[in-house]
């Protein structure tokens, strides 16, 4: 009983979620169930939402990147501890400049997460990436607060590194949680 201009429409945002796929000449099917479907429609949340509820993705990310930083102790390879170096190399030379300082320290994060070797922690954590980044950029400190977040990310390294799972979780709670008080501060 509903127009073709609606069930159209109602495809069309199937389509656009990634529920359904459309095959020319063929029909609409619905999507095989995919990693990449779930980090847009979680990347679309993140960046959609408003400040209020930034609060709670720092709080979903403290969650999972503890968790990433406990598998990265167990599982990384010399591949990811070098990205890892790599980011943290970078962020020491860009302390003051928040762009390349931000990607930087999303680049540790992310290696992090691919060094879990939990490939749907990884995709989620990598569609937080550009609101993350959008946070570092507006929200970084002074010339000490570089230095703090190096100086964390260095205990975080430093644990996996040493395959010490327990305490690369802990340096990384530590290290989120005084992200998420410094945006607190910013927000008084």
């Amino acid at each position: 009983g509903a127009s073709r201009t609606v069930i159209r429409e109602a495809i069309q945002q199937l389509r656009g979620r990634g529920l359904l796929r459309t095959l020319k000449g063929s029909g609409s099917y619905i999507a095989y169930p995919s990693l990449e479907t779930l980090a847009g429609a979680v990347e679309t949340y993140s960046v959609l939402t408003n400040d209020d509820s930034y609060l709670q993705l720092m709080d979903f990310r403290i969650l999972l990147e503890t968790e990433c930083a406990r598998l990265a102790a167990i599982h990384s390879c010399e591949k990811i501890i070098a990205i890892m170096q790599k980011a943290i190399d970078k962020m020491k030379k860009s302390c003051g400049n928040r762009k390349r300082f931000s990607e930087a320290d999303i680049a540790f994060h992310l290696a992090i997460a691919a060094g879990s070797k939990h490939n749907l922690y990884a995709t989620v954590l990598s569609a937080l990436e550009k609101r993350s980044i959008e946070y570092a950029n507006v929200n970084r400190g002074d010339s000490e607060w570089y230095q703090n977040v190096i100086n964390t990310h260095q205990e975080i390294f430093d644990a996996i590194i040493k395959s010490e799972p327990e305490e690369a979780a802990a340096a990384m709670k530590r290290h989120l949680i005084l992200s998420r008080r410094h945006y607190v501060d910013l927000d008084r």
